[in-house]
């Protein structure tokens, strides 16, 4: 490992640049008028996060109701946070179905999975109506299994879907085409997401906002959040000014994991990806089409894309926990860990060996033992809203969460201010330390089962069993917080 590594540093050279490429690579991005709130405003909805949640919620909120009064407040810009580094997949939950069966039930899942895929449609309605350039094409998502351990995960979300008589939803691939479209020697089996695709996600970050202030409404960007009263209605305090509100919509991500009641719901992790230099040519040896992202089985899973200007973007979830659900300075830049991801793409892609690898980056998420988000309310008057939990699938996602926020917001009674996400924290971790030490045994666990298992080795019983520990849950009262603690 430590070779590959140094190879791998080595091929990055000091070329690299330590910038997210779909910012500081694409000239189509240029974030305009960041103002930040310096009044005392009043208004309907504040929502705090100007990423895809914030800003699906503020554009559904207007599609629902147009005379609402909405400010948004973002800490950096629009897109600073996941919403703006992620790999770019876009896909509905087809690939999760079985969580959700499990989870919610037939019917429910299944509605859930319908719901998502409404979302994609409403994705692809936006960017067509709005006129956003920002490389949106659906070709499919394909996700292979890279060794025999990795086959039934990969593959039981399209068997379970075609006994449900969703035949329409993921197509198995064999290995020989599961090795000419995804470009890994290794792959055993794959599935193809038939209705799923890609995104330049920083460039949607810009039209959504661009759409969101067309629509009336307020947004305030260079301004945190630093306090929240939760009274009623609730005042949203920033460094120059505040937001007095009905209802109030937190939106941060992976931030939200230091308010006190959601602390012990998420992990804080970390997500890296690279960016190679342009290569049409390599591009087609890997077999690998633009609009059709590729991911691996992997729990810390190995994921990429065909930019429009045929690069391989490629990245790997997992890294540094944040203790007590921080965000550090090694979730967004952490060379180790980059080095690491170049090392993985040149073993399990060949053909990207030849690339020089220009641009790394890093951002935080917040993974839940589920892997699926959900909608919940805070204070006493409930009128603090959030959504949470993406696990690093929100880029479609956060649409959905988005619409179901906006009818909490309006009090609407439909199908998705009903919806089986709109609930209490459905875990909770251990507290500190005990949830940071037991995640990093885990997470090492895990990463041994899988080097073992893509070696074709059986893992030994202390790392399966600890493997397994990834679900435990902890209630609720076990809690080191203080309750009037907010940061």
């Amino acid at each position: 490992m430590a070779d590959r590594m140094s190879k791998a540093k080595a091929w990055q050279g000091d070329a690299a640049r330590a910038t997210v490429y779909w910012q500081g690579g694409d000239p189509r991005w240029q974030p305009r008028d960041i103002g930040p709130l310096t009044t005392t405003e009043r208004a309907d909805v504040c929502i705090v996060g100007g990423g895809f949640t914030g800003l699906w919620t503020a554009l559904s909120i207007k599609r629902l109701a147009p005379g609402t009064d909405v400010v948004l407040v973002e800490r950096e810009y629009c897109g600073a946070g996941a919403s703006g580094r992620n790999g770019g997949w876009v896909n509905g939950w087809d690939d999760v179905l079985p969580k959700l069966i499990s989870r919610f039930g037939r019917d429910a899942g299944l509605w859930l999975l319908d719901a998502s895929r409404r979302s994609l449609d409403d994705i692809r309605d936006t960017v067509r109506d709005g006129a956003i350039d920002c490389d949106l094409s659906f070709a499919g998502g394909l996700t292979v299994a890279l060794s025999p351990a990795q086959v039934d995960g990969v593959l039981e979300p399209a068997l379970l879907a075609r006994d449900l008589g969703r035949d329409d939803l993921i197509r198995i691939l064999g290995k020989d085409e599961a090795v000419a479209m995804s470009g890994a020697p290794a792959a055993e089996a794959g599935a193809l997401i038939l209705r799923a695709g890609s995104v330049q996600p920083a460039l949607l970050v810009q039209g959504l906002r661009r759409r969101a202030v067309a629509a009336g409404v307020r947004v305030y960007e260079a301004t945190p959040m630093v306090g929240l009263e939760r009274t009623l209605p609730a005042v949203v305090k920033t460094p120059s000014g505040s937001v007095s509100a009905d209802k109030v919509i937190l939106a941060s991500g992976a931030r939200l994991a230091r308010v006190p009641e959601l602390r012990r719901t998420v992990f804080i992790i970390p997500s890296h990806v690279v960016a190679t230099a342009s290569s049409a040519d390599a591009l087609d040896r890997l077999g690998w089409a633009a609009g059709r992202p590729f991911a691996d089985g992997r729990t810390a899973v190995h994921y990429g894309q065909r930019t429009a200007d045929d690069r391989v973007v490629f990245g790997r979830g997992g890294g540094r926990l944040g203790y007590g659900g921080r965000v550090i300075p090694a979730h967004y830049h952490d060379a180790r860990e980059s080095e690491s991801i170049v090392a993985d793409m040149h073993e399990l892609l060949p053909a990207t060996r030849d690339l020089e690898v220009q641009w790394r980056w890093g951002g935080p998420l917040e993974r839940t033992q589920h892997g699926i988000p959900w909608v919940g309310a805070l204070g006493k008057y409930r009128n603090v809203h959030y959504g949470l939990g993406y696990s690093g699938n929100g880029v479609a996602a956060s649409n959905l969460i988005g619409r179901t926020l906006a009818s909490l917001a309006l009090g609407l009674e439909d199908d998705y201010a009903q919806s089986p996400l709109v609930s209490e924290p459905p875990t909770y971790l251990p507290p500190e330390p005990i949830r940071s030490a037991g995640a990093r045994a885990v997470r090492s666990a895990i990463e041994r089962c899988e080097v073992m298992e893509d070696e074709g080795r059986r893992p030994d019983p202390v790392s399966r069993a600890l493997r397994r520990c990834l679900t435990i849950s902890m209630p609720k009262g076990v809690t080191l917080w203080r309750r009037d603690e907010m940061d």
